[in-house]
C-alpha cells in the first residue's frame, strides 16, 4: 500500500512538474530524479538536458522527499554555470518553495571553508588573486621571483606557462618529488615554484593564499580537523555535482570526503566532454567511480535534444575513437536536417573568407558561432570581420597577442626607423638583429648624449673590422623601412635584418615554441596589408586591441559569437563553423609527440575536443581545413579524416569542395570572349571561389545568360586552375 501511495506521489510529482514547467521527462531522466539514496554517476551526453534534470532532482528532494533545502549542496564547476542552476531552479520551483538551496562552485565553498578554519585559529590570511588592487598579487610575486632566479624579467608567455604549472600541480596534488615531472619550457620552473610557496608561508600567522590553495587548505581542513569535518557531513545530507569531468583530482577528493558517510551523492558528468587536463582536471577519477562507490548506481543519458540526426549520429561515432570512455550510445528523435558539410581549401584565407561571406548572408548571425581552438587564430579573423563591417561577440577576450614581445620588437624596429638616434629603442632591439652590437657599445653611445644616428656612432667604437659593413647595410635597411609599406617593412625585418633568424635562435636556445613565435610575426604581416604606412600599422594594432576588447558589449546582440573550443562547451547554436582543422593546431603537436612517445592522454582529450565542438551544433555544421598557410605546407586534421570517413560512409555529407593545386589549362585565345565578358569572369571567379570558398553550379546553364561567346566556359575552367583550384564542370 505505502509503494503505491509512493510512486503515486512521483508521478504527481512529473505531472505536476509537467502543467508548471512545461517540462516533460523521459524515463532515464526520472530514474535519476527518483535516486536519491545512495551514490549515483548520471552520464550525460551533450543536449541531454542534465540542467534540467538536476534542478528536477533538487525539486524532487524538497518537495517529495521533504529534505530540508540548507541540507543540500549543488556544486558546479564554474560561477556562470552555479548562477545558471540557480536561476534555472527559479524558474521552476519559485513559487513552489521559499526555501534556498545553496548553488556553489567548489572554490567558493573552499573559501567558506579556510575562512572558518582560520578565523578558530585566531590566522589572518590575505589573498593574492582577485583584483588589480591587491596590495601583493601572485603575478607580482612571480615575476620577481623568477626575476631573482633567473635574472631576466619572464616574457608573458612564460608567466602564462608558470601559472597554468602552479594551478596544476596543485589541482593534481603533486609531490616536490613529482615537480620535474610536468613537462615546460622554463628552465628550472620547480625551483621558481617552492621559492613561490615558501614566501607565501614565510609568516605562519599571516600566509598568503592564491586561489588553488583554497583547494589544498580545505582538502587539509577537512582531513584533519574533525570538528569542521563533521559540521560539514551533518549539514550537507544530499550533494550534487554538475560538470564532473571537469572536476580535478583534488576537487574529487574534497567532494568524497563530503559525502561521507551516507553517501548520497550524484554526479552528473560526461567522460566524453573532459577537456581540462592541462588544469588539473582527471577523467580517470570518474572512470574508477564503481571501484570507488561499489554500490553506485550509473545511468546513461544518451537522448540529445539539442541537435539533428546528421551531427548526433556522426559525433557520436567519433567519440569512439577513445578506448577509455564508458559505452554510450547517443541519439536523437529530432527530424533529419541539413548534412554536415567539409570545406577542404587551398589556402588558410579562404577558409575565412569563406565564413566571412557566410556571416554576411546570415538573417540571424546570433545563433552563429565560429569556433577555433587557440585565441591566436581569431586574430586575423576578428581583422577580416571589422574590415568587411561585420560585429562579433568574443567568448574569450585575450589581449596577449598585443602585447607579445615580438609585437613590441616589431614597432620598435619601426620607432627606430622614424629616428636612428634613439638608444633607448637601440637597446631593446639590438641583439635581436645582424649588427653585432655588444653590451659594452651599448654602454657607451648610453654614455654618449650626441644626437646623431647611432649606427654611426658605433663605428667610432666597432669591435671588429666587419662590423662596419654590418652596421652601414643595418643603417640603410632601418632607414628604408621608414619609406615603406607595413607590409614590406616586416618582411625586411625578418630576413634582411635578421630578426627571423634570432628568433628562430631563440626558441632553440630557451625552449621555446618555434612555430608558435613565427605564427606572431605571420599574424603581423598579415594585418599589415593593404596599409598605407608604419604610422597606419601601429593605429590598426592599437585599433584592434580595443575592438577585441570591447566586443563582450556585444553579448546578446544580433552578432556572430567567435569562442575557443574550450570555451564553447556548455552552450549551443544553430550553425557552427569549426575552422583550422589541421595536424598540429587539432591535434596539436605536442599532442601527437606525446601519441608517439606512449602517452595518449593528450590526444584522447583533443579528440574530445573536437567532439564538443562538433555537438555545439544544433542545425548545421560546417568543418574547415586547408593546405597552405603562410606558405607552409599543413596535413588536414587526423581528426576530420575520420569524420569524412564516417559521413561518406553513411551519407550524411551534403557536400566537400576540395581545392587542389593544378597545373594551368592550355591557354584559351583571347578574342574568344569579349573583354566584358573576361572581367565578369573574373569578378565571378574571385567571388565565388575565393571569397566564398565553393564552386556552385558553373554550368552553362547556371550563367549562359551572362557569358554568350562559346570560349567562355573553357576560359572560366582556366582562370580556376591558373588560381590553384581544380574545377569539376560538365561540358
Amino acid at each position: 500500500m505505502n509503494e503505491r501511495k509512493g510512486l503515486r506521489v512521483q508521478m504527481n510529482f512529473f505531472d505536476k512538474m509537467q502543467q508548471h514547467t512545461g517540462v516533460s521527462l523521459n524515463d532515464v531522466q526520472k530514474q535519476a530524479v527518483r535516486y536519491s539514496d545512495g551514490p549515483l554517476l548520471l552520464l550525460a551526453s551533450p543536449g541531454s538536458g542534465k540542467t534540467t534534470t538536476l534542478n528536477m532532482k533538487i525539486g524532487y528532494l524538497l518537495l517529495v522527499k521533504k529534505i530540508p533545502a540548507q541540507a543540500i549542496l549543488a556544486i558546479t564547476f564554474s560561477k556562470a554555470s552555479a548562477q545558471d542552476m540557480a536561476q534555472r531552479f527559479d524558474q521552476f520551483f519559485g513559487k513552489l518553495t521559499h526555501e534556498k538551496v545553496h548553488f556553489s562552485t567548489i572554490h567558493s565553498f573552499a573559501f567558506q571553508v579556510v575562512r572558518e578554519y582560520f578565523a578558530k585559529q585566531r590566522i589572518t590570511f590575505q589573498l593574492v588573486e582577485g583584483g588589480n588592487d591587491v596590495p601583493l598579487h601572485k603575478k607580482i610575486i612571480l615575476r620577481n621571483i623568477f626575476t631573482e632566479i633567473k635574472d631576466t624579467n619572464p616574457t608573458e608567455d612564460e608567466m602564462d606557462e608558470l601559472l597554468t604549472y602552479i594551478s596544476y600541480v596543485k589541482n593534481r596534488m603533486l609531490s616536490n618529488k613529482q615537480l620535474s615531472t610536468v613537462k615546460s619550457s622554463i628552465s628550472g620552473i620547480a625551483d621558481i615554484y617552492k621559492a613561490y610557496e615558501q614566501f607565501k608561508t614565510q609568516n605562519p600567522q599571516h600566509p598568503l593564499l592564491d586561489f588553488d590553495d583554497m583547494l589544498t587548505y580545505c582538502l587539509r581542513i577537512l582531513q584533519e580537523d574533525e570538528q569542521i569535518r563533521t559540521k560539514y557531513q551533518r549539514r550537507f545530507e544530499y550533494i550534487l555535482t554538475d560538470e564532473s569531468q571537469d572536476n580535478s583530482v583534488i576537487q574529487h577528493e574534497i567532494i568524497t570526503i563530503l559525502a561521507k558517510p551516507q553517501n548520497n551523492l550524484c554526479v552528473v558528468a560526461d567522460d566524453d566532454q573532459s577537456i581540462f587536463m592541462w588544469r588539473g582536471s582527471d577523467v580517470q577519477k570518474l572512470l574508477e567511480f564503481e571501484k570507488n562507490y561499489p554500490q553506485a548506481k550509473i545511468l546513461t543519458m544518451t537522448q540529445n535534444y539539442r541537435s539533428t540526426p546528421e551531427i548526433v549520429k556522426t559525433a557520436n561515432d567519433f567519440i569512439k575513437r577513445n578506448p577509455k570512455r564508458y559505452t554510450k550510445e547517443m541519439f536523437t528523435e529530432n527530424p533529419t536536417g541539413e548534412s554536415i558539410e567539409i570545406h577542404n581549401m587551398q589556402r588558410y584565407e579562404l577558409q575565412l573568407n569563406y565564413v566571412i561571406q557566410e556571416i554576411e548572408k546570415s538573417s540571424n548571425p546570433q545563433v552563429t558561432a565560429i569556433l577555433y581552438r587557440n585565441n591566436s587564430s581569431a586574430i586575423r579573423l576578428v581583422d577580416k570581420l571589422n574590415k568587411a563591417g561585420l560585429p562579433f561577440y568574443m567568448k574569450d577576450v585575450d589581449l596577449k597577442f598585443f602585447r607579445h614581445w615580438i609585437v613590441e620588437d616589431i614597432i620598435n624596429f619601426m620607432r627606430l626607423s622614424y629616428n636612428d638616434s634613439r638608444v633607448d629603442i637601440l637597446e631593446k632591439v639590438h641583439t635581436k638583429m645582424n649588427a653585432y652590437i655588444t653590451k659594452k657599445q651599448m654602454m657607451y653611445l648610453k654614455n654618449n648624449n650626441d644626437k646623431t644616428s647611432v649606427f654611426d656612432r658605433l663605428q667610432t667604437v666597432r669591435h671588429a673590422d666587419y662590423q662596419e659593413q654590418a652596421l652601414n647595410k643595418t643603417k640603410k635597411l632601418i632607414k628604408k623601412i621608414n619609406i615603406l609599406d607595413p607590409e614590406e617593412a616586416i618582411k625586411i625585418i625578418r630576413k634582411n635584418l635578421g630578426y627571423e633568424k634570432s628568433i628562430r635562435s631563440t626558441a632553440e636556445h630557451l625552449g621555446f615554441n618555434e612555430e608558435g613565435l613565427l605564427g606572431v610575426l605571420n599574424q603581423l604581416e598579415h594585418i599589415a596589408i593593404g596599409l598605407p604606412n608604419l604610422e597606419a600599422f601601429a593605429k590598426r594594432l592599437k585599433e584592434l586591441e580595443e575592438i577585441i576588447k570591447t566586443s563582450w558589449s556585444n553579448k546578446g546582440r544580433d552578432v556572430v559569437t567567435l569562442s575557443t573550443l574550450h570555451s564553447a562547451k556548455g552552450l549551443e547554436y544553430d550553425t557552427v563553423y569549426m575552422i583550422d582543422l589541421v595536424d598540429g593546431i587539432i591535434p596539436s603537436k605536442d599532442d601527437l609527440k606525446q601519441e608517439d612517445e606512449g602517452n595518449s592522454e593528450p590526444i584522447e582529450e583533443a579528440v574530445r575536443l573536437f567532439y564538443v565542438g562538433m555537438t555545439r551544433a544544433r542545425k548545421h555544421l560546417e568543418l574547415l581545413t586547408y593546405h597552405l598557410k603562410d606558405d607552409e605546407h599543413v596535413e588536414e586534421s587526423q581528426f576530420l579524416k575520420q569524420v569524412r570517413r564516417l559521413v561518406k560512409g553513411k551519407e550524411l555529407v551534403k557536400k566537400e569542395v576540395s581545392y587542389r593545386e593544378s597545373k594551368p589549362a592550355r591557354d584559351i585565345p583571347v578574342n574568344a570572349i569579349t573583354k566584358k565578358e573576361h572581367l565578369q569572369l573574373n569578378s565571378y571567379v574571385e567571388h565565388h571561389v575565393f571569397g566564398k570558398g565553393a564552386i556552385k553550379e558553373l554550368s552553362g546553364q547556371a550563367i549562359g545568360v551572362e557569358f554568350e561567346s562559346v570560349g567562355y566556359k573553357k576560359f572560366m575552367i582556366d582562370i580556376c586552375l591558373k588560381q590553384g583550384f581544380l574545377c569539376n564542370i560538365e561540358e
